[in-house]
């Protein structure tokens, strides 16, 4: 067997091949032989057809599968021989089998593979994270956040004003002109000067009581949400069902017990920035982490296989259906390819890049990584450590463990940590 091979894109690999008339003939001659023991031919003992009988019957099949098996095993080994590690179907192209007496066989593979990629200088990077600092205020915010999930709601019998929440229907929905005949109630109560909320619905629910009804005129913006409401005029009647007052907990030791054994609101202070301030690193890091792959990949510019990119696309096809809401619509591949291209080039040259490095810096997991993380993972949902152990063994979650801690210990690499 003779074999070039050549490059034209540096994720693509071209074999030619060039086989021997003899060896095909050889192999023809097996496979006719195998034929003649099993076939069964009215007038023949079984075994005793005569060779020429067999040739003239199933010559052509012959051939036909020795050709078909002499490209399948041609290109593992030509793949074995020249360190091609195929990472899509082989394309194959310009079989010639035919061209006359004695010629060889000779034919064409394409396949495309991981191009060999040199990442350099990844060490002298200079990427910190930039942590922000957790101030008093931020911890007293995220405390008056605990007290508004457990506020109480009653309703007053009086007219409203800012900051009341209104349960309300409309009778009413006409956009520019034309009136709407299918109208959904809003699901939940509206907040008098809440968030996002429109001034001409705050002015035109502020001052009203339960039974009231009251109309509004409200003009949306051209990127409104609703493309059929967008950059139009709405007039909307709407009668109030009840106004709601909103009420917060005191912060006493009922309020403290919500969120676990703390003797003081010092206490759940001091644990809420330590959470906030884990949440702030861990979003730094992830900010740098990113910062320094896009750095890499704009020093060490590489191209990736196509085939790679629509197996990504394939992936996030599948996830799509598989995780989506019922009420969501389901974006076509082609949809899906269209709005997540720079993501799965980045996503796949991240992936490249950790592998790179963790070979080169020797970064791997270690097994008292791997046992605390089940052991975390373990007390979490009340399982047994060895349980869990032997469990994630058979069901390949060891794996993407260690395959996850030696990703994280490459990206903090990377910028500075553990680094001499």
């Amino acid at each position: 067997m003779k074999t070039t091979v050549s490059e034209p894109q540096s994720w693509k690999r071209v074999i030619e091949f060039e086989i021997s008339a003899e060896e095909i003939n050889a192999a023809v001659d097996k496979k006719l032989n195998e034929y003649r023991r099993e076939v069964k031919l009215p007038g023949f003992r079984p075994g005793k057809t005569p060779a020429n009988v067999i040739k003239q019957r199933f010559g052509d099949a012959a051939k036909a599968a020795v050709v078909d098996d002499t490209i399948k095993n041609s290109y593992k080994t030509a793949c074995e021989e020249h360190n091609i590690v195929p990472v899509s179907q082989a394309s194959v192209t310009d079989v010639k089998e035919n061209e006359g007496e004695g010629e060889p066989l000779r034919f064409t593979i394409e396949t495309e593979v991981d191009p060999v990629i040199e990442i350099k200088n990844y060490d002298k990077l200079k990427i910190k994270p930039a942590v922000k600092k957790i101030k008093d205020s931020d911890v007293d915010d995220t405390v008056e956040n605990l007290r508004d999930r457990f506020a109480e709601f009653s309703d007053v019998d009086r007219a409203s004003k800012k900051g009341d929440y209104i349960r309300m229907e409309y009778t009413k929905v006409v956009i520019d002109g034309v009136e709407k005949t299918e109208i959904q109630n809003p699901a939940y109560p509206v907040e008098i000067g809440g968030e996002g909320s429109f001034k001409e619905f705050d002015k035109g629910l502020t001052g009203v009581k339960a039974g009231e009804e009251a109309a509004i005129t409200v003009k949306f913006p051209k990127d409104y949400g609703d493309k059929e409401a967008a950059g139009k005029t709405g007039e909307f009647g709407v009668k109030i069902l009840s106004v709601q007052e909103k009420k917060l907990p005191e912060v006493n030791e009922e309020f403290l017990k919500k969120f676990g054994d703390f003797a003081s609101v010092d206490a759940l202070k001091e644990k809420v920035r330590e959470s906030m301030e884990k949440e702030e690193l861990d979003k730094a890091n992830a900010d740098a982490f990113k910062e320094v792959i896009e750095k890499i990949i704009e020093d060490n510019p590489f191209e990736v296989p196509p085939a790679r990119v629509e197996t990504f696309y394939d992936m996030m096809h599948e996830d799509y259906a598989r995780y989506r809401k019922p009420e969501e619509p389901m974006p076509t591949r082609e949809e899906i390819a269209e709005r997540f291209k720079d993501h799965a080039l980045f996503s796949l040259k991240r992936m490249r890049i950790i592998d790179y490095v963790s070979d080169k810096e020797k970064i791997k997991a270690t097994q008292e990584e791997v046992d605390k993380q089940i052991e975390e993972l373990a007390q979490r949902y009340g399982q047994q450590f060895e349980d869990m152990k032997q469990l994630f063994r058979k069901n390949g979650t060891t794996n993407r463990i260690r395959h996850e801690i030696r990703e994280k210990k490459t990206l903090e690499y990377l910028i500075g940590e553990g680094r001499e």
